[in-house]
This record gives C-alpha cells, sequence and structure tokens, in this order.
C-alpha cells in the first residue's frame, strides 16, 4: 500500500528515539513508545491487507495517514535538531533536550498517536477488519535474512567475461540476426534497424547485448548509445552522443550552439565507421527524427543505427529499405530455461510442480519471468509455492510485467523500499555511480544500524546487492576489479514508480522551465525531495523550502558567470525563521554554484556534494555543520580547505584534490573512513594529523621525498586501511622517492596506486594486494618475478617509466589470479614474455605507447585471454600478434582520447 514507505520511515526514527534519548518528562517517553506500537500496528496492518490485484489510486484513509505521518516527520526532524542549535543547550548539561522543547514535543506525539489512531480506525471500518493482533514488529530483523551472495557476484560481477544478460536467453536466433545485418559486407550505405516489441519482451537487452558484443566492438570503432527519453531537448541529445565519441575536440560542449554540436557530430561520423543506439523511441513526428538524423553521416562505410520501438509506424518512417526484427514473447521451454538460470537451479520434479503457474504468471515475458526469478531467488525453496500462490492471485486487469512489477515490489523487505524508490529521482537511465548513491541512502537516514558493529557504509553495500539481485537495480558498469561502478532503475520500472513515488509524497522530478510548468509540475502538496533539470528558481516556492529535506541538481548548462539561482535559494532557506531541515544539497556538475557565507547555517545538513562544479573556493562556515558526513570537492580548482572541517565531528567522507588543509584536527577523527586526495608535502603527516584518522579505508596522500619515511611509518599504522594512492613529488610535480618498507607487512591494504621513484625495492610492497598501479617509479630491474608472487593479485597496471628495464619474464605457476594487465608507456621495453603456466586467469591485455616492443613470447599460452588492446604501437608487432592469434579475440590497435 501506498503509505507503508513514510509509515516505516518515522517508525524507525522514533524507535532510533525511543532507544537511545533521554527524556526528563516520563509522560514523554510513554508517548514515544505509544507511537512507535501505534505505528507498528498499522504497517503489520498495511502489509496484512495487500490487495491481490493492483491499485488505482491512493485510498481517502491512506491520503489522511499520509499527512499525518508527514506532518509527524517534519516535527520530529525540528525536535531533534534543537539539541545543536547554538545558546539552547550548554555542553555541560545531562539533558539532550530543553524541558520546554520536551513539553512541545509531547504535545505533538499526543497528536500523532491520536491522528494514527482515528485512521486505523477508518481502515478497520474500510476492511471489516479489526486493527487487534497486529502488533509484531514489521519484519523487524527481515534485513538479517538478507543472503550474503555480493550480488551473486560468481554470475553477474565478471566484466570481462561478458556474461549472456538474463533475458538474452532464448533469443540466439535473434542475435545472429541483428549480428548479420549489422556486419553486413554487402551493403555499406547507412542502414537503420529497427527492433520492434511490446513491453517487456528485451529489445534493449538484445540491443545492449549486441552493442558489447567483441565482434561489434572490433567492427565499428565509434559507438553511442541514447536513451530516448521524452522531456529530453535535442541538444542533450547531441551532447549525450558526443560525449561517447572518443576524440580530442571536447571542450566546452555546453558552450555551443545547437547547430553548432549537430555540424560537429556529423564531421565526426563521417571519418569513422559508427553504431549509435537510440532506445525506447516513442511515435513522434517525423521531423523530430529527421533532425536527429541528419547528423548521422552517411559516408558509405557499412555504419549502422539500432532503434527499439514499441511502434511499427517509428520503424517504417526511419528506413523504408529496412524491415524491422520483431521480437515476441518466449514459448514456454525458453521461458523455463530463462527461469531456471535465473533462480540458480536445475529443473527437478519439485520445481515442475510450480512451473504451470510460473509460465501463466510470466506469458513470456523476459523481463517478467528475471523479476519474478530474482525475487524468488532471495527466499529459501519451501516458501516459492505460497508466494507463487500469492502471486496467481494478483492477476487482474494489469499486464503480466505490471502484476509481477508490484508483487516484487510488496515483498521487498521495509528497510529496502526508500532506498529503491530514491533511484526514481534521478533522470531515466541516468548512470548513478555506487559511491555517490550509498552515501546519499546514509544522508537519508534509509540505512538502519547493527549492533554487531558492522558500519553503516557496509549495511548500505548490502542492500544495494540484494536489490540487484532481485533485479530491481541493474548494474550499468563495472570497474576492473569486477566490484559495480554505475547503477541505474530499469527504465520500465522507472516509468512505473517515479510516478508513485511522487503521488505519495515521497519525492518529485521538476521536469519544466518557470516560463512553462504546468500545475502538476508546480505541486503545493509535500515535497521532501527534489530533483531539477532547469535550475533551483523555478521549481521552489517557500513551502516546498520549508519542508525540503533533499536538493538534487541536474542542471548542468554551463554559464559565463556563477550559477546565483542555488545562493539565492540557500539564502533564503538561511534566512527563514525555525530550523532549517535539509539534510541533501547535491550539486554534483552544476556549474560554479555560488554558495553562501553563512552555509554553516544549515544545521541538519549531512551531504554536500559539489564534484566537477569548478568551484573556485569552499566556505569556512563549512566546518560549522556538525551533522556533515560527506564533502565531495573533487574535480574543483579549490585547492585549500579551511581548517574549520575538523570542527564537523560526524565528517565520514571527504573527498578533495590534493588540497593543503590549514591546520591538522585537534583531537582524534574516529568517523573519517575515507580522505581522498591530501596533500601535504615535504611536512610530517604528524603535522596534519594523519595518526588521528584511525578508521581511515580509504587513504590518497601526496608527499615529498623529505617526509617518505615518516609517511609510510604513519601508513603502517592505519590498521584499517583498504585503499591508497600515495604520491611522492617535488613542487614542480616530477616524480621523487618513495618508501615502502615500513608497510610491508599492512595486513588489510587491497588497492595501491604509487606514484614515484621506488628506491627501497619492489620486493617491500604489501602481499594482500588485490589491486596494484605503479607509474613514474624508475625500476631497474624486472619487476614481474616478484609481483608475480603476490597471491591475490587480480589487476596490475604498469603506467609511464614505471619499469625501466628491456625485457619482462612473467615465471610459470606466477600470477594465479591475474585478471587484467596494462603496460602503458614502458619506453624501453622490448621483450615480454609469458612463460607455459603464467597467468592462467589473464582475460585482458592493454599495450600502450611501447614504442621499441618487439615481441611478446607465449602469446599462444594465454588461454583465457579475450581482449588484447594495443594503442599506438609500432607496425611490425601489430602484425606478428595478428598472425599468432589463432582464436577469437578483440585486437584494437587506436589512441582514443578521454572525454
Amino acid at each position: 500500500m501506498a503509505a507503508e514507505v513514510p509509515v516505516s520511515l518515522l517508525w524507525s526514527k522514533l524507535q532510533k528515539m525511543r532507544d537511545e534519548e533521554r527524556f526528563v518528562f516520563p509522560g514523554l517517553r510513554n508517548r514515544v513508545v505509544t507511537a512507535v506500537n501505534e505505528l507498528e500496528k498499522i504497517l503489520n496492518f498495511l502489509k496484512a491487507s495487500k490487495p491481490s490485484h493492483e491499485i488505482i489510486s491512493i485510498s481517502p484513509q491512506e491520503t489522511t495517514l499520509l499527512h499525518t505521518i508527514y506532518s509527524a516527520e517534519h516535527f520530529t526532524e525540528s525536535f531533534l535538531l534543537q539539541r545543536r542549535r547554538k545558546g539552547v543547550i550548554q555542553i555541560e548539561m545531562p539533558l539532550a533536550f530543553s524541558p520546554w522543547t520536551q513539553l512541545w514535543f509531547s504535545f505533538k506525539m499526543m497528536k500523532l498517536v491520536r491522528g494514527v489512531r482515528a485512521v486505523s480506525r477508518e481502515f478497520e471500518k474500510t476492511h471489516n477488519q479489526p486493527m487487534v493482533g497486529y502488533t509484531a514488529l514489521p519484519d523487524g530483523q527481515e534485513i538479517d535474512a538478507l543472503t550474503t551472495h555480493n550480488i551473486d557476484v560468481a554470475k553477474q560481477a565478471d566484466p570481462w567475461s561478458s556474461p549472456e544478460p538474463d533475458a538474452i536467453v532464448g533469443r540466439k536466433d535473434e542475435v545472429e540476426e541483428l549480428v548479420s545485418r549489422l556486419i553486413n559486407h554487402n551493403d555499406d550505405s547507412l542502414r537503420v534497424i529497427s527492433v520492434v516489441g511490446d513491453e517487456a519482451v528485451g529489445k534493449t537487452a538484445l540491443a545492449r547485448n549486441v552493442f558489447n558484443r567483441l565482434d561489434i566492438r572490433q567492427h565499428f570503432p565509434r559507438r553511442a548509445w541514447l536513451h530516448v527519453s521524452g522531456d529530453l531537448a535535442y541538444k542533450d541529445r547531441l551532447l549525450i552522443i558526443l560525449k561517447q565519441i572518443p576524440t580530442s575536440e571536447l571542450k566546452d560542449l555546453e558552450l555551443m550552439r545547437e547547430d553548432e554540436l549537430s555540424d560537429m557530430l556529423f564531421k565526426f561520423l563521417m571519418r569513422y565507421r559508427f553504431l549509435i543506439v537510440l532506445d525506447d523511441v516513442q511515435d513522434q513526428p517525423v521531423g523530430v527524427w529527421h533532425e536527429l538524423f541528419r547528423c548521422f553521416g552517411d559516408a558509405v562505410n557499412g555504419s549502422r543505427v539500432i532503434l527499439t520501438t514499441r511502434h511499427v509506424s517509428v520503424a517504417i518512417k526511419t528506413d523504408r529499405w529496412s524491415s524491422p526484427l520483431k521480437l515476441r514473447p518466449l514459448n514456454e521451454e525458453k521461458s523455463w530455461s530463462l527461469f531456471l538460470k535465473k533462480v540458480g537451479r536445475p529443473d527437478s520434479t519439485e520445481l515442475n510442480n510450480l512451473k504451470g503457474d510460473i509460465l501463466r504468471i510470466c506469458d513470456g515475458l523476459p523481463l517478467a519471468i528475471v523479476l519474478l526469478g530474482g525475487f524468488l531467488s532471495a527466499l529459501e525453496f519451501k516458501e516459492w509455492s505460497s508466494m507463487i500462490g500469492l502471486a496467481v492471485q494478483r492477476r487482474g486487469s494489469q499486464s503480466p510485467l505490471a502484476n509481477i512489477v508490484d508483487f516484487g515490489y510488496d515483498q521487498l523487505p521495509y528497510v529496502l523500499k526508500p532506498c529503491f524508490l530514491y533511484l526514481a529521482l534521478f533522470p531515466k537511465a541516468y548512470e548513478i555511480p555506487i559511491r555517490r548513491l550509498l552515501q546519499l541512502w546514509l544522508a537519508e537516514g534509509f540505512v538502519q544500524s547493527k549492533p554487531d558493529g558492522r558500519i553503516p557504509e557496509d549495511e548500505a553495500k548490502r542492500y544495494l546487492e540484494e536489490l540487484v539481485r532481485r533485479n530491481m537495480i541493474e548494474i550499468a558498469k563495472w570497474k576492473s576489479d569486477g566490484s559495480p561502478k554505475t547503477c541505474r532503475m530499469p527504465t520500465y520500472l522507472y516509468d512505473d514508480f517515479l510516478p508513485k513515488a511522487n503521488d505519495i509524497g515521497f519525492l518529485h522530478v521538476h521536469h519544466c522551465k518557470k516560463t512553462d510548468c504546468t500545475s502538476t509540475d508546480s505541486p503545493e502538496s509535500y515535497i521532501p525531495r527534489l530533483a531539477d533539470k532547469f535550475g533551483v528558481e523555478s521549481s521552489t516556492s517557500k513551502s516546498h523550502i520549508r519542508q525540503l529535506r533533499s536538493y538534487v541538481s541536474f542542471n548542468s548548462e554551463k554559464r559565463d558567470t556563477s550559477n546565483s539561482g542555488i545562493g539565492m535559494f540557500l539564502k533564503t532557506m538561511i534566512k527563514r525563521r525555525g530550523f532549517v531541515l535539509l539534510k541533501v544539497l547535491d550539486l554534483e556538475g552544476v556549474y560554479k554554484p555560488l554558495l553562501p557565507k553563512k552555509l554553516g547555517k544549515l544545521q541538519n545538513l549531512r551531504y554536500l556534494g559539489l564534484r566537477w562544479t569548478g568551484l573556485d573556493r569552499c566556505p569556512e562556515s563549512v566546518g560549522d555543520l556538525p551533522c556533515l558526513e560527506t564533502l565531495d570537492l573533487k574535480y574543483t580548482n579549490v585547492t585549500t580547505l579551511p581548517s574549520s572541517i575538523w570542527k564537523a565531528k560526524k565528517l565520514r567522507h571527504l573527498f578533495i584534490n590534493e588540497m593543503f588543509i590549514q591546520k591538522p584536527p585537534k583531537q582524534s577523527s574516529p568517523n573519517l573512513l575515507t580522505l581522498m586526495e591530501l596533500h601535504i608535502g615535504a611536512n610530517s603527516p604528524d603535522k596534519y594529523g594523519l595518526h588521528k584518522f584511525t578508521s581511515l579505508r580509504k587513504l590518497g596522500l601526496t608527499c615529498h621525498s623529505k617526509s617518505a619515511v615518516e609517511t609510510a611509518k604513519c601508513i603502517s599504522k592505519l590498521v584499517n586501511l583498504q585503499t591508497l594512492r600515495l604520491k611522492s613529488r617535488d613542487p614542480f610535480g616530477q616524480p621523487v622517492k618513495l618508501v615502502l618498507t615500513p608497510m610491508k607487512e599492512h595486513l588489510t591494504l587491497s588497492n595501491l596506486y604509487l606514484f614515484g621513484q621506488i628506491e627501497d625495492g619492489i620486493v617491500n610492497i604489501p602481499r594482500n594486494l588485490r589491486t596494484l598501479t605503479l607509474s613514474m617509479s624508475e625500476l631497474k630491474e624486472d619487476p614481474m618475478p616478484e609481483i608475480g608472487m603476490l597471491p591475490q593479485l587480480n589487476i596490475l597496471r604498469l603506467f609511464a617509466c614505471s619499469y625501466a628495464g628491456s625485457k619482462m619474464t612473467c615465471l610459470a605457476g606466477s600470477f594465479p589470479n591475474l585478471r587484467v594487465l596494462k603496460m602503458w608507456k614502458l619506453e624501453e621495453l622490448e621483450q615480454l614474455k609469458v612463460e607455459q603456466g603464467a597467468m592462467p586467469q589473464l582475460v585482458e591485455l592493454e599495450i600502450r605507447v611501447c614504442k621499441k616492443m618487439k615481441s611478446l613470447d607465449g602469446l599462444e599460452e594465454l588461454a583465457t585471454l579475450k581482449e588484447l588492446i594495443l594503442t599506438d604501437m609500432p607496425q611490425d608487432f601489430i602484425k606478428d600478434v595478428r598472425r599468432r592469434l589463432g582464436r577469437k579475440i578483440l585486437l584494437t590497435n587506436k589512441w582514443e582520447f578521454l572525454s
């Protein structure tokens, strides 16, 4: 039911208050306890009363309940915030809240209890069902039942093996047909190949599978993917495509006019054979598509466009000489194969007893099968029959996919529902960095703390893993080490849940400019979370500011001057009477937002995201944010951070660009987990208080040879450290001495990046590394025999001048778990020899700008190798490699500029 998420969030907040806060009035504690119990009752009633068919609209009782809950959430946040108001409570006072404040809150709790009980009585009348008996905790322990399969990593997290996506099972003939049309040497004209089918038949999955194939990547030097959102302007479409095309000329694109972008794209595409996918194209006027297609120049070189759509008429309009590829639902045999693959079970008698119901529920739709399989795989098998029975009962007038979507969402644990809905705050098909999403969840308070000592960041990761395993979130990109980099809400779920999240007042996405806003885009209803594309000045009213907990902007338009709209919005918020309840201010990618000097007035702020903003300075008052957990200044122009930042005692993640911090903290900072990247130069790390960051997991540090020894000793004492980026260079940026010896016995360090001259030998690197990157190390002796002995090493990157010798040898039995090897600009290297039995797991080998390279001996021994990337290498070397490659491996030799 619609009210579950808001009710569960308030219930969790009050439960935490009941357990942790100290109250001067016994009556207040009793009222908090009563409120918690009443919310428990109504949560369990809502869960037990879930309908067997779709919800057409929010009931009047739920509307009343939502109003009561949001009002209670507002005054509860205000109450909790008052402890931090300067001058109200002295540090030496034994009470967390003043007596008067507690008396006020006691009255508010009484109103909440009365309101919830009134709604409960209305529910009882409507459902003819008494509320008595609904007193058990609402799945209070359910998150502990979350399996720890790490998103089924064995099956999904291998970015090199290109596993067949679940929704592609049973589509072998369609894949081969699409590939044959793309690589058709008898037709070099530009062709548009339309993949047509009803909702949920797997059009996007088919196109993405083919788009990422090795032979397609080999055949098309330039590829781009555009999900065609209905509110996406023509200029935005051009920008999205241009940013995926490697070139050296992509600078200040946002400042260019549409016609300039169009001309630029046309010229680029005329130089190369390209493949562009236009996903989810709607039936729009012909002119809309002709405008974009004019940019796709036909150089008669075999370029192709894939278009996915539900409308046959769109396919006919775009290319009359190319017949559409039609997708239909899977037959029973293929449907069952897909289901078995998704749940990871072999066929059996027990499963066959459920087969008929499963196939009827899913109706041959791959996305429905994947969703149902993901949900069932999270349960014990003994629970399957009852859950499938519930799913059968839900079959109503909705489509099979809509029924499964609603059912899968209803069965999510309460703690996961707000995390899932939160993804609707981002634009459709938007790739969300995992780093960003998890920290936003934490700032919002969605992640429940655990008494077993597990830190909230680890718990947030478990939430993500479970949502991915249930196919409610899909991973868009993977890192080389197999961990997820970006994710998104599947588009068919986004279309369903964005309006639902908006209807219940969970969030609002602002789609329009102030000049053409409609009433639906400017609601006066409760808006705790606001996402905006066109600038805050067009989307907020005084009522919005009063209610707002989170503001996320996607207005990336560059301007000649600073973005003053953000500053005006924040100043208005700060000047308001009462308490500013804003928790999240995420301006990532907004061009030079103008931040007010009194930023510290945002006393409830937990997340301040300023990455990629081009910001020049950070307000001194940033240290006056007592709740701040994440400050992200990565990729800005800020060079010095005020020492006031150490006053933010709850700070957990600090992302900066090799910045100086004027003074070290006066006290230990046990909450800080991430510090990326601090510049200490020739100073001792103790001067910057590095030894006080006892809980650090990720550290980026730039030092000088004069401080190298002390820095290494200090790092060796950070016993929780997992990721380290250590650079040693002089004031002119040139590499100088690094020292490794004190860090040799570090047990937890798994990811190490080193920039600088290693003089005490590679033998002193920590032994438990999974990822190692060396740059400017100037090693004289072959490092491969020593590095090859690291038992867990998964990725090895040898960047510019890391090795100064001419020969490298990977000994037999070395690198037992290496998956990725990259060698860039090793200017003296002539020969790489791979002995039999070395690197038995290697799947990707990349060699760039090794101009003297003559031979790669033992290439044939790399049985698992799938991708060999050569960039700006000698032609004789390339010819020799091509001649010796006897199997299907992606081989490229090109210089691709990063966009």
